[in-house]
């Protein structure tokens, strides 16, 4: 008779202003109507790349059928980091495959594998991804890395980072106020944000090259190297773009009005927007991306989190990690 599965799970209590915890009884519920055996992590005041490491640490990757991230895309991000972590540190040992169970607010990633957080009456997604963890098939995903940080979807520069950063600022002050915590939260939130920054914005100058070549040279009010499909929730940015083609893709928006800018949306959303004169689109395994003046600060932020500034050197790990969906 074949052993039931057992996994780990890594919950982000946070993530989606609280979803993932709200939803974890159904998941639980599921996993045991599949017969799925489980452990859980779910730490407020530890990491989820710290948590996995050190419970792949004590018990051994060969005890778990799969590992699931249960969370938006930071919290993949944050568990996908540390299983490579924990693969550069054990490089003989092979590491089971990644579920994603998608509870968070954008969920760009889980999208572009299918599958979104909704679970009501009509639709049932949470029970697609946990059904995946006995039925799915693996598949190789490709990896951006950075400095010794992998992102899984996507790295930007520019408006968006302001974007993320304004959200992260935000959310830590409506945190406080008990009303507002429960009025603006999750997609709110993130629009009253995008309104915020939105008409702020100045361009910057920067220099990118991809493979080693020059490719552009010029204000850009956006750099957007997706690895991934979908991106800011619904927008198909890099309509070319698959996981497991060894290539990232790059999309830079020139110096633009806000009425271009703000008409150029919904072509992004159809993912007809690279036509556009003042979009310009490239693939290539290597991305460099430099500030015409040094003395400009620019932020960049990797699967939602604001890691840095410009320079940059991104490059891709083709067939990183193995995921089941």
């Amino acid at each position: 008779m074949q052993a039931l599965p057992h996994i780990l799970c890594v919950l982000n209590s946070t993530a989606g202003s609280g979803i993932a915890l709200q939803r974890w009884p159904k998941i639980a519920a599921l996993l045991e109507s599949f017969q799925i055996s489980y452990e859980l992590l779910a730490a407020q005041d530890m990491t989820p790349d710290v948590q996995v490491s050190r419970r792949l640490e004590q018990n051994g990757p060969e005890r778990y059928a799969a590992i699931a991230g249960i969370g938006g895309d930071g919290t993949h991000s944050a568990v996908i980091n540390g299983l490579m972590r924990y693969r550069a540190a054990h490089v003989d040992r092979v590491l089971p495959p990644y579920v994603l169970i998608p509870t968070g607010t954008g969920n760009d990633m889980a999208k572009s594998f299918g599958l979104t957080a909704r679970d009501d009456f009509f639709v049932g997604d949470l029970r697609r991804a946990v059904a995946a963890i006995r039925f799915g098939a693996d598949y190789w995903l490709d990896l951006g890395c950075l400095d010794g940080v992998y992102f899984v979807n996507a790295l930007t520069v520019g408006l968006d980072s302001h974007i993320l950063r304004e959200h992260n600022r935000r959310k830590q002050e409506v945190a406080h106020v008990p009303v507002m915590r429960r009025l603006l939260k999750g997609n709110l939130l993130y629009t009253w944000c995008v309104g915020l920054r939105f008409w702020r914005q100045k361009p910057l100058n920067a220099e990118i090259a991809i493979d080693g070549q020059p490719w552009y040279s010029g204000p850009i009010i956006n750099l957007v190297i997706n690895n991934t499909r979908n991106y800011g929730g619904e927008f198909v940015i890099c309509p070319d773009a698959y996981a497991n083609d060894g290539l990232l893709d790059v999309v830079s928006l020139g110096d633009m009005s806000r009425v271009e800018a703000l008409s150029l949306s919904g072509k992004i959303y159809e993912g007809t927007h690279l036509v556009h004169p003042k979009v310009a689109s490239m693939r290539g395994v290597l991305v460099e991306a430099t500030p015409a003046r040094k003395s400009q600060q620019v932020l960049l932020d990797m699967d939602g989190e604001t890691p840095g500034m410009l320079p940059i050197t991104a490059r891709v790990l083709p067939g990183a990690v193995q995921v089941r969906t």
